[in-house]
């Protein structure tokens, strides 16, 4: 996407006005007798930027966000209702609910459920053989990558409840079509424990069949230590029977890392990952999203690539992020960390991620949440006494006075939420504000800051000049400590800048 079009979800969703205009303009294009496809897609891509910015903000604690959002699920509701909104864009609607991990609600899924269930009712009844043609279709027309096929269905199939997706994911795991059967593997990963439990019975059954390939009995063990115990249990039984079989680890290709860069955390807890990959003559990238929280959130691959595409995605990364240069090791403890996020929430990790541990060749992850407290002291260890000393630790608190002038994202180091706007409401002058932010809401989010600050020394930890591990590391831990927050001035900056955030709304 160029720039401009970047841009567009994150200003509709700061105007939540603006984003009902666009639902507006779009129920009254369709509902024309001759409308215009591509104004038609260009509204709902921009809808579906909006909700991927405010999906963002709702998991940062912005009621505004979470208002909008309910506020464009009823909209959705009532012109579906009325007969507004045809069944295929209600669909690809839901989709971009999906994609933006954004859940539908109970009411406009049962309405999307039933437009889908009466657009079918009307077509033709679909035969076996004709079945088995579309999957071999969509596969084909997806490079038959299990990644890219999983990525489009599990979108389709999010307005349909439980049972329903355990029939068509059964379907994929018998297709003939063997990138369906592969695909299948990643609703061992949907957000319902129902869902995952029959699709590993399904995928059980295919193995003492005969029906499951090498890299996907290799997946199975990869995603393993993310499920529970008793998935865990049906799933070593398949592997068991695939082994039983005769079928072994397949080779696989040699991989050459060329470079890995991590970025900072923003404000919200984001992280990012970046790996350059050499395969063969052909270059890839390997991305990677994780949320202090929420744990891993995104992860994808983009294949053959060049060399001039791939110095072009480096510079708009660098440009956006600010990015350390890291190391497979250091992306380990950050994935195994954020695991811990997911399975405290019961919210599994993307399918994605296998791909992303599969480039990447670092091998099965196990949950793993390592305390601040326990970070810090790692980063620390082996650092000279004196690097640590009492001057050191003062040099170093005075440094992070310059530190939002330098690194791009402490711009977005801020707190949110509508307990601080109302504390910071309560004062009169912009420096009331910031004192109020400093003494009445910081004290109680230190811990996090701290956090945040910890996890981006990681992201430095391999860093050959400066020594900005050493500084974030000490910084973190005065957070962390019991040290006057008004002496700190990283925080003197958080608050000044929630004082300014909340002025410009």
């Amino acid at each position: 996407m160029t720039t401009g079009l970047q841009t567009v979800g994150l200003a509709l969703s700061e105007n939540p006005d603006a984003l009902i205009v666009v639902l507006d303009l779009l129920i009254k294009e369709v509902g024309k007798k001759r409308f215009n496809g591509a104004l038609c897609e260009a509204l709902l891509f921009m809808v579906g930027q909006a909700l991927d910015e405010a999906r963002m903000a709702v998991e940062g604690g912005s009621e505004p966000a979470m208002n909008l959002v309910a506020e464009v699920r009823q909209k959705l509701v009532t012109a579906a209702e009325s007969g507004l909104l045809p069944p295929e864009v209600m669909m690809v609607l839901g989709q971009q609910f999906a994609a933006a991990k954004l859940d539908l609600g109970d009411e406009l899924r049962a309405l999307t459920l039933a437009l889908s269930e009466q657009t079918a009712a009307h077509g033709p009844a679909l035969s076996p053989d004709d079945i088995t043609s579309h999957y071999a279709a969509m596969a084909e027309a997806l490079a038959h990558n299990p990644f890219l096929i999983h990525g489009q269905l599990s979108e389709q199939l999010a307005a349909f409840p439980d049972d329903q997706r355990v029939v068509i994911v059964g379907s994929f795991v018998s297709s003939e079509v063997a990138s369906m059967r592969d695909a299948a593997l990643g609703w061992l990963l949907d957000p319902s424990p129902a869902v995952v439990k029959q699709v590993a019975q399904s995928l059980l059954a295919a193995a003492q069949n005969g029906g499951l390939s090498a890299e996907s009995v290799e997946r199975i063990v990869l995603m393993r230590p993310w499920l529970t115990v008793d998935v865990q249990a049906t799933l070593d039984s398949a592997v068991r029977a695939c082994r039983q079989r005769g079928l072994q680890p397949t080779g696989k290709p040699s991989v050459q890392i060329t470079s890995v860069t991590v970025s900072g955390c923003d404000g919200a807890g984001a992280q990012s990952a970046f790996v350059i990959l050499k395969r063969g003559r052909k270059l890839a990238l390997a991305s990677l999203l994780v949320k202090q929280g929420f744990g891993v959130r995104d992860a994808w691959l983009r294949d053959d690539l060049s060399r001039r595409e791939i110095d072009q995605l480096l510079a708009e990364i660098a440009y956006q992020t600010d990015p350390f240069d890291g190391s497979p090791e250091i992306l380990l403890t950050i994935i195994a960390h954020r695991l811990a996020d997911n399975i405290e929430r019961n919210e599994p990790p993307p399918f994605g991620l296998v791909q992303f541990l599969e480039a990447v060749s670092v091998g099965q992850v196990r949950p793993n949440r390592v305390s601040t407290e326990s970070l810090i002291e790692q980063l620390l260890d082996g650092v000279p006494p004196e690097r640590q000393s009492g001057k050191a630790i003062t040099a170093a608190l005075a440094d992070s006075r310059l530190w939002p002038r330098e690194y791009a994202f402490l711009q977005s180091w801020f707190e949110q939420g509508e307990a601080t706007s109302a504390i910071a409401s309560a004062a009169e002058t912009k420096k009331q504000r910031e004192e109020a932010v400093l003494r009445d809401v910081l004290p109680m989010r230190r811990a996090r800051w701290a956090e945040l600050l910890a996890w981006t020394a990681k992201a430095t930890e391999d860093e050959v000049e400066g020594e900005e591990c050493i500084d974030f590391a000490l910084v973190a831990r005065e957070l962390l400590g019991d040290r006057p927050l008004a002496e700190i001035p990283l925080a003197a900056w958080i608050a000044k800048h929630t004082a300014a955030s909340l002025t410009r709304r």
